[in-house]
């Protein structure tokens, strides 16, 4: 009294285990390899996150080459003779603070999800997204700065 479908090696055993069960550790996903990666990834997620955030500081408060007012007071308030300023209109330097800025928080992001990835498996394809983006902006920003 059963069905008109023979029985097949699936159907016989349906209590059994299966025998294609992957093991539970980490390293047998296909993702786990990458997740040593991560972790080291989330390093230089945040190494770099950091550069960035005090390259911008800096470039921000460096006057511009154009701007002789500036420049006579950044003399008087270093003492020095000659001073750094940025060799670029205003409108360079905004957008290169503000692309060098958006980088370092897509960097910080990306780093909190790497090691998001890093201790759990999951979220892997955000935290490529997210430091492609980081990396972009970054060198738009460096392209902007130095045109």
């Amino acid at each position: 009294m059963g069905s008109d479908r023979p029985e097949t090696e699936s159907d016989a055993g349906s209590n059994a285990p299966s025998e294609r069960a992957p093991p539970d550790d980490a390293d047998s996903r296909p993702h786990g390899r990458w997740r040593p990666l991560a972790a080291l990834l989330a390093l230089v997620l945040a190494f770099a996150a950091a550069a960035m955030a005090l390259a911008m500081v800096d470039i921000g408060g460096t006057p511009g080459c154009d701007d002789p007012a500036a420049l006579a007071e950044e003399r008087a308030e270093t003492g020095a003779t000659e001073v750094e300023c940025f060799d670029g209109s205003q409108r360079q330097k905004v957008l290169s603070v503000v692309l060098g800025s958006a980088s370092g928080l897509f960097a910080a992001f990306a780093a909190v999800v790497a090691l998001v990835f890093a201790l759990t498996g999951h979220r892997g394809g955000l935290m490529i997204r997210l430091t492609a983006a980081a990396i972009v902006l970054g060198g738009l920003g460096i392209l902007v700065g130095s045109v």
